[in-house]
Order: C-alpha cells, then structure tokens, then sequence
C-alpha cells in the first residue's frame, strides 16, 4: 500500500525506537539522517530518502541499506594497525564486529517501526 505520511510521523517513529533523526527537504524528496549508539557505545548512523510523502519509497531504502550491511566490512573501518579497535571502538575484533551485528539489527528493528506506520 502507497500510504503518504508527514515528515513528523517519521521523526516521531524513529525517536520511539531510540534514533536521533534529521530531516531535510530536496525537491520532492526528504533526505532523513538516523543516529543512535550502539551496545558498545560507536555513534552509529545512516540515512534514506523518501520521495514524494511516500513511507514505501522510505521503507524500500531504508530495506536496501539493511540488504547491504555487511557487519564484517564496517567493524573493519573501525580496527586499527595494531589489530584493534580505534576511535572508541571495542578493543577486540570480534567485538566490534558483534557491535556492528547489533548496529544491523537495530537498523532493521528501524525498518520493521518504519513498515508499521500507519
């Protein structure tokens, strides 16, 4: 179903399941920024669009995002010459890589509240 939705409904619906969203309008498009720590305290986000009020069109992105999550190639961004983590990450490899398991999950876990907006 093609249900149009407002701007707020996304914020609101985001921030009911922890994110820091942002939003801004291009054209007939709406670019949303979603941000929130994971278990292991790395400042995660991402963003998706939505064209023309349409939730589908910002589920469809939001769903392609999640599709393309690869946990092991972003806990590599995140490990140091040294074999370990930087900049806040976890200090051991399977540790961050279960942090960006769980970043992944909490992208779908966005998407499943994303779907349910009415």
């Amino acid at each position: 179903m093609n249900k149009n939705i407002t701007i707020d409904m996304v914020i609101q619906c985001g921030e009911a399941d922890g994110w820091e969203v942002r939003a801004e309008r291009q054209g007939k498009c709406v670019i949303f920024e979603f941000y929130k720590f994971t278990p292991a305290g790395q400042n995660f986000g991402f963003s998706a669009s939505m064209k023309g009020n349409c939730i589908d069109s910002l589920a469809d992105d939001i769903e392609d995002y999640y599709e393309g999550f690869d946990p092991d190639y972003e806990a590599s961004l995140w490990i140091g010459k040294d074999g370990h983590g930087l900049r806040g990450a976890p200090y051991h490899i399977m540790d961050i890589v279960a942090d960006m398991e769980k970043a992944e999950e909490m992208v779908y876990g966005l998407l499943e509240a994303i779907r349910e907006i009415v």
